[in-house]
């Protein structure tokens, strides 16, 4: 599922952190853009060990960007893959948000 993640751009000294809207609190950082997908999987791999909570969908791209709390930064969507969540997590219907 692609999720809209914002990217806090590093330089030749700090590495790329990564903000999760969706994932409040999931944080992460890498120093190549080529590393930041596995990164990003990995934390919320983490982030959702031994929790019981439901998978949000993503939030539209167009909402977050408009967001002055991410100014300054890039946007890059996200493959997650779901299914390798180690929680009783269940993904939230998109029946149930309308």
């Amino acid at each position: 599922m692609l999720y809209p993640v914002y990217i806090h751009l590093g330089d030749a000294h700090h590495a790329h952190g990564v903000t999760m809207p969706d994932f409040p609190g999931c944080f992460s950082a890498a120093d190549d853009w080529v590393m930041l997908p596995a990164a990003i999987q990995e934390a919320i791999d983490v982030y959702f060990e031994g929790e019981d909570m439901e998978i949000p969908l993503p939030t539209p791209l167009e909402v977050l960007a408009v967001n002055p709390d991410y100014q300054g930064g890039a946007w890059l969507l996200v493959d997650v893959d779901v299914s390798r969540l180690h929680s009783e997590s269940k993904t939230v219907e998109l029946a149930a948000l309308q």
